[in-house]
């Protein structure tokens, strides 16, 4: 039987979602009730992995990010005038991103309407009860990568 602190440290070194699911899905093989192991060790489970995608332990101190959002953040980085966000697992784009949309789409961002903001990375399903921005940060957590270029004003 596996203890809490022995699948806690199989996530130890983790560093994105991508890695944390394939550890859940190895681990889950093992632990669950149906394949022989203990409805008590898959609660562990998933509890030890909820915390982790609750509380973005995969973001170390220094930021590491998923090499998926690695990549399409250097693509999107040398646009000016948008801010960049990255929120648990998804990148938030807002700004003049008008003139820019085409490339966005090329790399699979979509538009929140809603929300008046482009974003990209996997959305479970639609919530009927819409967040706001403020919302999901605190949820999933924020750094902000880039931020709109002000322009300045002269008297």
């Amino acid at each position: 039987m596996k203890t809490e602190s022995e699948i806690k440290k199989e996530f130890e070194n983790v560093t994105g979602l991508n890695e944390a699911k394939k550890i859940f899905k190895k681990l889950a093989r093992e632990l669950h009730p149906d394949v022989g192991g203990s409805e008590e060790e898959f609660k562990i489970l998933k509890n030890v992995y909820d915390d982790i995608v609750e509380h973005k332990i995969y973001f170390s101190n220094d930021t590491k990010f998923d090499l998926e959002l690695e990549k399409i953040i250097s693509q999107i980085l040398h646009f000016e005038n948008i801010t960049i966000e990255v929120i648990g697992s998804w990148i938030w784009l807002s700004g003049d991103t008008f003139k820019i949309k085409d490339k966005l789409k090329e790399l699979n961002f979509k538009w929140a309407n809603k929300k008046k903001m482009w974003y990209y990375g996997e959305m479970k399903g639609k919530n009927p009860k819409q967040k706001s921005m403020e919302e999901i940060k605190a949820k999933y957590g924020c750094t902000t990568l880039k931020t709109k270029e002000q322009e300045k004003l002269t008297a």
